[in-house]
């Protein structure tokens, strides 16, 4: 790298257009931190899985086999569908990785759409590390679900009221499933002072009725990534002074995405895969920290790869 600045002037890395061969290399970067989480966070020895009494999800289940009838089974089916729920967030957030990839490469090159795909990224991440937060105890845990699924039972309902009465119908019995399900897990509703439903509670855990997913990024995504939930959210709003960017460094003339946008879509994404492999791990009880590493090399290894591309002269 050769890049001669001013004297005083700080160096600004990837501020210049995205290049086939940077493209390539950020899309295979994400292909392999996809193939790495999917191996760590594969049950490679299924007997020493089933001994550990000591992951969150080993003692949960203990907990609630504990609980007598009709109460026990209940909550099985709560912490089931928590489950559940997790991985399919998390699931969901994978698969834009790969359509990440197939964006970064497209022709003529992206422009902020990479941001807005590593958005939905990092939110289906953090909905599964909310839930799966081996940090809280179970009834927390299962207080958050609350809240969760009774949050999209409303927004079911609200919804349907656009698309007509046979929506509308199925999206009442959808709720009222809801409620009856919470009520007998005993989950006792919480209320504030205008008799608004605010969250849940489990026995002594109380948990709002819906993620923060702002603080929630702050929180749990890599120290190593700064304020990823800002940095993505201009583009995936649409704000005039983040989109605008695109058309000053077009000279006015239609939009110029630039190699920054691309690298800051990749940082995103590969430290939201990051997060997911980790917590899944502790809650499970599965070592990934090989996995772990593994990320961290490639991560070091590609950042020095991409700016020798982005800056050759």
């Amino acid at each position: 790298m050769s890049d001669v600045m001013p004297e005083g002037e700080a160096i600004r890395l990837f501020t210049v257009p995205i290049t086939q061969e940077l493209a390539q290399e950020a899309a295979a970067i994400l292909t392999r931190f996809r193939d790495i989480a999917d191996d760590a966070m594969r049950v490679k020895d299924l007997a020493a899985f089933e001994q550990n009494t000591t992951s969150p999800f080993r003692r949960e289940s203990a907990e609630i086999d504990a609980l007598g009838e009709p109460l026990r089974t209940e909550r099985h089916s709560l912490h089931g569908l928590l489950l559940e729920t997790a991985n399919l967030t998390k699931d969901n957030a994978l698969d834009h990785v790969r359509a990440l990839e197939h964006d970064i490469l497209m022709q003529p090159p992206p422009v902020w759409s990479p941001l807005t795909l590593s958005r939905v990224v990092m939110e289906g991440v953090l909905f599964s590390e909310y839930l799966l937060d081996p940090t809280i105890p179970l009834n927390k845990r299962l207080a958050r679900l609350a809240g969760m699924w009774m949050t999209d039972a409303i927004h079911s309902q609200k919804q349907a009221h656009a698309l007509g009465p046979e929506d509308q119908a199925k999206a009442s019995e959808m709720l009222a499933y809801v409620q009856d399900c919470l009520r007998k897990c005993q989950a006792t509703e919480r209320r504030n002072g205008n008799g608004k439903l605010i969250g849940y509670s489990i026995d002594s855990e109380s948990a709002p009725l819906d993620i923060n997913i702002t603080e929630r990024a702050a929180q749990a995504m890599p120290t190593w990534l700064p304020a990823p939930y800002r940095l993505t959210s201009g583009a995936a709003h649409n704000r005039p002074w983040m989109i605008g960017r695109a058309k000053d460094l077009a000279g006015g003339d239609g939009l110029v995405g630039e190699a920054a946008t691309v690298m800051a879509a990749v940082m995103v994404a590969m430290g939201a895969i990051e997060t997911v492999v980790q917590v899944f791990g502790e809650f499970f009880g599965v070592d990934v920290s090989n996995g772990l590493q593994e990320m961290k090399d490639e991560r070091v290894a590609f950042l020095y790869r991409a700016i020798g591309i982005a800056h050759a002269q």
